[in-house]
């Protein structure tokens, strides 16, 4: 009976921990801005067009030292008003998840860049994260650098968004490896153990 519970608790274990993993393999970090980063050169507008974000997803900002990143609430977004942010963000290298559904509001701290055009709004969609729907437009692969901006500047060695590989992209093949993973271990447990 007790080698019973334990193969029981094993197999369990196995179930959640496969549930985390597939969660965390579904989500997708999205470099803002892509190539130019949170810069008042890029096309923020238009850069979260085709894009799909999900609960579970990451927002990642990579900016220099003249800029911020503000999170604020969406009266204060079109008026640039930073004087009550959410949250505020100055290290160069913001890390924002996406941790529910709804529109979320960025502005760069500076006033003047907000109203040059320094401002995201990003639409998070469901309960959590989600492969695009067939035919759906994906991220850039990862290490293929195109410029995102106003100017069309060359690429400054900031990653493309999300990261994809090849036709399904990593969150795909990631995914059935994990799942193959967390359905044949238990059984394989089973088999050494009988």
């Amino acid at each position: 009976m007790e080698k019973t519970s334990k193969k029981l608790f094993i197999f369990n274990l196995c179930i959640i921990f496969g549930i985390l993993v597939i969660r965390r393999c579904n989500a997708t970090t999205y470099f803002v801005g892509d190539t130019s980063g949170w810069d008042i050169s890029s096309d923020l507008e238009s850069w979260p067009l085709g894009k799909r974000f999900s609960v579970g997803d990451v927002l990642m900002f990579q900016y220099s030292s003249t800029h911020s990143v503000y999170e604020v609430a969406k009266d204060n977004f079109q008026s640039c008003n930073t004087t009550v942010p959410i949250r505020t963000f100055t290290n160069g290298n913001t890390t924002v998840a996406l941790s529910k559904p709804g529109d979320r509001f960025f502005v760069c701290g500076n006033r003047l860049h907000c109203f040059a055009g320094m401002r995201l709004q990003v639409n998070v969609e469901g309960n959590g994260p989600s492969s695009a729907p067939v035919g759906a437009p994906r991220a850039a692969p990862a290490g293929i650098l195109e410029p995102s901006s106003k100017k069309n500047n060359p690429a400054t060695g900031v990653a493309s968004s999300a990261a994809h590989v090849g036709g399904r992209g990593l969150r795909g093949s990631m995914k059935y490896f994990v799942y193959l993973m967390v359905f044949t271990f238990p059984l394989i447990l089973y088999f050494i153990n009988n």
